[in-house]
């Protein structure tokens, strides 16, 4: 008997016209495989035009028919990384022939990852075989997280909390911004976790060091002293799925201005999260809740992307997932999708400022998975 997930990504494809779908190493390949035991390197910036893949070659395919049977081919290291699959082992440079006979239909669609060596080795294996991009056919799908995923990615979230909160119990006077990302780094090492969402960082700037054009161009021998603005983004993988998280704080005695700012940042963050309605609210309305309760505080002038409402994403097996978080995305929030609010506000010549939440829509409203503490700002100074 197929999964539920097995189903409706059946469903998908016979919706599609399509008579078959094959994927390369990527983030559909885990979803369809239902597996979190096999690890690729992937890129965090997926959703971004011309982003690039960690893969030229695949070292796992998988291929399923409309009558939702699925094989997974991989090279021998991997063969027991997807339990309940139909495995076929191979080898890297002997996938096209492995695929020929598993292979049927004349219209496969195919996904980004690793997409030249799929349409080249399709057409190898039959030169009348039609090739569609389907990189997004199970995007709605996947933006609806199962009770396994939600309980997982809740886990990563509550983890994400505590490495921070251990990064800025050791922060301290002439640390470098580099010592303190290799303290958040080895603290998830020593926990087990797999890989970062994305490069993490944990931004020095002290006060006249913010530039206009590049309020995020760091450098990493930037050492901690009193006046110095932080801003937290990190991410950690595990087991298949990210999280992403960001705060700023100060070390000392904050300007009042940004101390304030802060406060209301994280006011509008709260007043767009109670104000969701799951299969009313719709996502281009959430940038104006932020901006709403900003206002409430008189600091709107502070908040950045007013123009485009830009606000995050949503989150996953990838860090930055289909839909995004914008003005210009009409999307229903529906239970059960995960997304990062990530307003954003910028004193020039003091401090950027940033907070992101993973936030779960439920069955009657929505929560934020990121626990940790709204009400710390300053960190005293050694």
């Amino acid at each position: 008997m197929l999964s539920v997930r097995r189903q409706k990504c059946t469903q998908a494809l016979l919706e599609s016209g399509l008579d078959a779908l094959l994927f390369g190493t990527g983030a559909n390949l885990q979803y369809i495989s239902e597996t979190t035991e096999f690890f690729w390197q992937r890129s965090c910036m997926k959703n971004m035009p011309d982003y690039c893949t960690a893969y030229e070659i695949p070292e796992a395919l998988a291929y399923l028919d409309k009558e939702g049977e699925l094989t997974i081919v991989t090279i021998p290291r991997n063969k027991d990384k997807f339990p309940g699959c139909n495995v076929v082992v191979s080898y890297m440079d002997q996938m096209e022939d492995t695929l020929a006979p598993i292979v049927k239909g004349k219209k496969i669609g195919i996904g980004s990852d690793q997409n030249k060596w799929l349409v080249e080795t399709l057409n190898a294996i039959d030169p009348s075989i039609e090739t569609q991009l389907a990189e997004e056919i199970w995007d709605d799908i996947r933006c609806i997280k199962d009770e396994n995923e939600i309980r997982h990615m809740t886990w990563l979230a509550e983890f994400t909390d505590e490495a921070v909160m251990h990064v800025v119990n050791n922060f301290r006077e002439g640390m470098t911004m580099r010592e303190a990302e290799d303290c958040l780094m080895q603290y998830g090492f020593t926990h087990g976790i797999d890989d970062f969402s994305f490069p993490p960082t944990i931004g020095f700037k002290r006060k006249n060091q913010m530039p206009v054009e590049i309020p995020f161009d760091y450098d990493r021998e930037q050492t901690l002293t009193k006046g110095t603005g932080i801003a937290f983004d990190i991410g950690f993988m595990h087991k298949g799925y990210c999280s992403d998280w960001g705060r700023s704080l100060y070390y000392g005695k904050a300007p009042e201005i940004v101390k304030e700012g802060y406060r209301a940042l994280h006011h509008g963050q709260l007043n767009m999260i109670s104000k969701i309605k799951p299969y009313e609210t719709n996502i281009n309305q959430l940038y104006g809740y932020i901006l709403e309760g900003v206002s409430e505080f008189g600091y709107q002038d502070y908040l950045r992307f007013r123009d485009s409402g830009g606000l995050g994403h949503q989150i996953g097996i990838d860090c930055h997932e289909h839909p995004l978080v914008n003005n210009g995305v009409d999307y229903v929030l529906k239970p059960g999708m995960i997304f990062c609010s990530e307003p954003k506000m910028i004193y020039y010549g003091i401090m950027y400022m940033r907070i992101e939440d993973m936030i779960l829509v439920t069955e009657d409203g929505a929560v934020s998975l990121s626990k940790f503490p709204r009400d710390l700002f300053e960190i005293a100074a050694d």
